[in-house]
């Protein structure tokens, strides 16, 4: 049986988008720095943090520089290895079918994207849905992503444990107006504990740090535990495996025919 991997420091930055990428670029910048310097492997930042999220930080995508958007991301992802650091930046990009709402992974890794398949009635205003899942491999752990309203759907999460994913990254805007007031406050959470929970698999959400938040950004662990939380600013901690925990955990999936 392979050994292992080594626990994996990672790091979730929270901060309020605004309506300018350049800025929103330097406060991503600042994370990056701090993620390195707490020493964190991984540093998630929230939904479209780059571009700022529409309907909060503006009220659409309507005049955005794209070209300049794309600069801002290839110079992220150059900060981010020159840190050796795996950046996971929630950013927009046009494509045939439309804007898509996307988490930008690269840096001490090859780019890649992963576009935001579950939306909101909110986001279709503004995206299109993405259509495949993703999987990125970091010092021999396989990392899945979801965006935000993904949490509400099971079959993505046992799609990305199907496909090995050792552990789930989160970017997120869960913030706004909770037409039941609170109750978003208690599923967001519950969400992430279940997702971890029942794939054994450690999660960790990076959501905004706007004020009107349903929650702070959260680590969980592969048994459902949350063993972090953090409003602005960073929020570190080392995933642990399954097959470190107790043997049931690590048996979980084969008891669930994932």
């Amino acid at each position: 049986m392979a050994e292992a991997p080594a626990d994996l420091a990672v790091a979730a930055w929270a901060f309020t988008a605004g309506p300018d990428p350049a800025a929103n670029a330097a406060a991503i910048a600042a994370g990056l720095d701090a993620a390195a310097a707490a020493g964190a492997r991984v540093a998630v930042f929230p939904e479209c943090a780059l571009c700022g999220y529409p309907g909060a930080a503006r009220a659409d995508l309507a005049g955005l520089d794209w070209c300049a958007l794309a600069d801002h991301e290839d110079a992220l992802l150059l900060q981010a290895a020159r840190l050796g650091l795996v950046a996971v930046i929630g950013t927009a990009e046009r494509g045939p079918a439309g804007v898509l709402n996307q988490a930008l992974v690269g840096g001490a890794v090859a780019p890649v994207r992963y576009a935001k398949r579950s939306l909101t009635p909110g986001d279709r205003a503004h995206f299109a849905p993405g259509g495949r899942p993703l999987v990125v491999a970091v010092d021999g752990w396989r990392l899945g992503l979801g965006i935000c309203f993904d949490l509400r759907f099971a079959p993505r999460w046992a799609e990305l444990a199907a496909q090995g994913a050792d552990a789930f990254l989160v970017p997120a805007h869960m913030a706004g107006v909770d037409v039941d007031p609170g109750t978003k406050a208690e599923v967001v959470p519950a969400l992430c504990r279940v997702r971890a929970a029942e794939h054994a698999a450690p999660l960790l959400l990076a959501n905004t740090a706007a004020a009107d938040r349903w929650c702070d950004s959260l680590a969980v662990d592969a048994r459902g535990v949350v063993v972090g939380a953090g409003g602005a600013g960073l929020l570190l901690r080392s995933l642990r495996h399954r097959s470190r925990l107790a043997s049931w955990y690590g048996e979980l999936r084969k008891l669930g025919h994932c």
